[in-house]
This record gives structure tokens, sequence and C-alpha cells, in this order.
């Protein structure tokens, strides 16, 4: 005969009692990303300027398809592009030689494993501000250090043709000390077997970068790269610190078009569709390396 086992009664108060303890984290988390993500959906199908909010009415998908025939949305786009490849690729070949040289054992090698990481403490506002002083045509420590060199002074931030640039570089700086640790715990997580047997066959070091350290640290490498790809694409701050899109467009990513069109001309279901194509891209990006990391897993 089958007898009906009841579940022990502390089981029962476990279950209640951690659901008690993440409800609050939940709805939080809820409130704060849920529902702003659905509002500005739903948002973005109107043409709703808050100057004229009486003339607000439902246009369906016509805001992404304006996004298509806007000149400045192409432009955003491109600088993106260029701002997000130039910044994650010399992140990542940085982090990988850095983490590299870290990952060797020196008299001084934790104290400069502490100090590295300095960057990572301050947040992109500040480091863009630093950084704007820095690059001052007229007072900045980099033209100064070119001076030295017989290098003319640099209108870095407002000349067009060099912006983009010193953007780049501030984000480099601000941001490799996170790809180095990351590429650093992979490397260190390498057992020296492989690197004992490879130089008992003749393996020169470059060898053992290609066929042991890279393969090996391959996950961790998608990992920072897909941390690095989604927090340059949605950078913001910083860019703003500097050069706040300018001079003219020459920095106004994506991410800045989106606002400008929100805060400075009011076109809230216009800027909320742009968000939309951002938050979009950066989903699939996203969903892609996942899959990667998986496979090398």
């Amino acid at each position: 005969m089958k007898t009906n086992k009841k579940k022990p009664k502390y089981k029962t108060r476990d279950k209640r009692t951690l659901l008690l303890l993440t409800m609050p984290s939940f709805v939080t988390l809820f409130v704060l990303t849920v529902v702003p993500l659905v509002f500005s959906l739903g948002i973005s199908l109107f043409d709703y300027n808050i100057t004229n909010t009486q003339n607000m009415k439902f246009v369906g998908f016509s805001n992404f398809i304006r996004a298509l025939k806007d000149d400045y949305f192409i432009s955003a786009i491109g600088i993106t592009v260029i701002q997000v490849v130039a910044t994650v690729v010399g992140q990542m070949v940085l982090g990988m030689l850095i983490a590299l040289l870290l990952s060797r054992e020196f008299k001084v090698a934790k104290i400069m494993r502490s100090l590295y990481i300095i960057p990572m403490m301050i947040t992109p506002v500040v480091s863009g501000i630093m950084w704007r002083m820095m690059f001052n045509a007229d007072l900045g420590i980099v033209n100064y250090m070119l001076g030295k060199l017989g290098v003319p002074a640099i209108n870095w931030l407002g000349s067009q043709s060099t912006a983009l640039a010193a953007i780049i570089i501030t984000d480099i700086w601000l941001s490799t000390p996170f790809v180095t640790m990351i590429l650093l715990a992979g490397i260190q997580a390498i057992s020296n077997d492989y690197y004992d047997a490879a130089a008992m066959d003749g393996v020169n070091t470059l060898q053992k970068f290609f066929y042991i350290t890279l393969p090996l640290t391959k996950p961790m490498v998608l990992l920072a790269l897909l941390f690095r790809i989604m927090d340059a694409i949605r950078r913001y701050d910083s860019i703003m610190a500097m050069t706040a899109g300018g001079p003219g467009i020459a920095t106004q990513t994506l991410n800045i078009y989106a606002y400008y069109q929100g805060f400075s001309y009011f076109n809230i279901g216009y800027s909320s569709s742009l968000s939309m194509i951002l938050l979009v891209t950066i989903f699939v990006i996203s969903i892609v390396l996942l899959r990667k990391i998986r496979k090398a897993e």
C-alpha cells in the first residue's frame, strides 16, 4: 500500500524563510528594472514631447523607422562602433600583456597588483574630468610631455580629428585593470604541468602562449569581452564629462544622442526608441558571447 508522506515541517519553514528573505530584493529589482523597461518600451511607440503633452499620439514603430532615416543616428552608430572596437581591442590586448606580466612571481608582484587596480576605484565621471584637465590644450600635462619631445601642442578635445581618440585613451586607461584582473585569474588557474611538459618538448614562449595560455583562458577572455563590450556601448558619463558629445558631433555616441533627444529636445518617444535599439543591441551581443562562453567551458 502507498502511503502519503508529508513533507517535514522544517522544509516548508525553510522555503517560507527563503521567500521572505528574497522577496524584498526581487521587488526592488522588479521596480527598478522591469517597470522602467516596460514603460520605456511603451513610450517608444508614441510621438511624445513633454513640452506638448496634449498632442501625444500613438505612432507604432514610426520612431524606429525614423531612426533608420536619421543621419545623426547613423553618425552616432558609426562613432559608437569605432569607440567600442578601439576601446575593447586596446583593453583586451593591454589587459592580456599586463596579466602575463603580473602572473609572474617577483619581489614587488603583490604590490604591483594592488596599485594597478587604482583606476578601477575611480568613477568614470571623475576620470573624465581628470583626463579633460590632462588633455587641456594650454595647461594639460599631455601637451607638456609632448612639448618636451618637440611635438607641438594638440587641441585634443577641441578638434574633431583627436577628440574621439582622447575618449578612447581615457576609457582604455579606466577599464584595462578590470580586464587584467579577469585574465590574471584565468592565467593563474592554469597548472604549471602544462608549461613544464611544453618546455621538455622544446616549445618557445610564444608557442606556449598560443597553444596553452590562450586556449585555456578562452572562457575568461570571452567573459572579459562580454563585460567590456556591454560597458563600452553604454559609456556615457566620462564622455559627457570630457566633451559632451562635441566638438560638433565628433564624439556623439548613440547613448549621448539618445540623451540629447530626450533631455535637450524633449522628444521622449524618439529617445526611448533609441534606447530600445541600444538595449536590443547589447542583448543580442550578450546572448552570442554567453553561448560561446558555454561552449568554451
